[in-house]
């Protein structure tokens, strides 16, 4: 008995060359698909802010430390924290500086946006 045979059967042996080569082409086109749907385009923008950051901070307000943090990272890349109360931003090319000054109520800390990009005035 061939192959073939026992393979309609539902017998143990696996199909013949030609069935092989085939299950194998269909499972690399089948991975190869999988792949090319995956794939993200490379950015080819700066790291930075996608918006004007004085558009999602103002001058004067006070944020907790936690919302501060999700704010920025939500807008911009590569926030660069100071302990000293500054954050650096990049914008448009450009390096943006935000000043802060902590301020601590009722035991919890918050900031106070003092100046966007040396605008210390809305």
């Amino acid at each position: 008995m061939s192959n073939r045979g026992l393979w309609l059967e539902g017998g143990t042996t696996f199909p013949d060359r030609t069935s092989r080569a085939l299950a194998a082409c269909l499972a690399v086109a089948w991975a190869l698909l999988i792949a090319a749907r995956n794939l993200e385009p490379v950015s080819t923008s700066q790291p930075g802010c996608g918006s004007d950051p004085s558009d999602f901070l103002r001058i004067g307000e006070m944020v907790e430390k936690s919302s501060l943090a999700f704010i920025v990272e939500a807008h911009c890349t590569n926030a660069k924290y100071s302990p000293d109360g500054w954050i650096e931003l990049r914008y448009g090319g450009g390096r943006v500086d935000v000043e802060l000054r902590r301020l601590d109520i009722a035991g919890a800390t918050y900031f106070q946006i003092v100046s966007i990009g040396g605008v210390t005035s809305p």
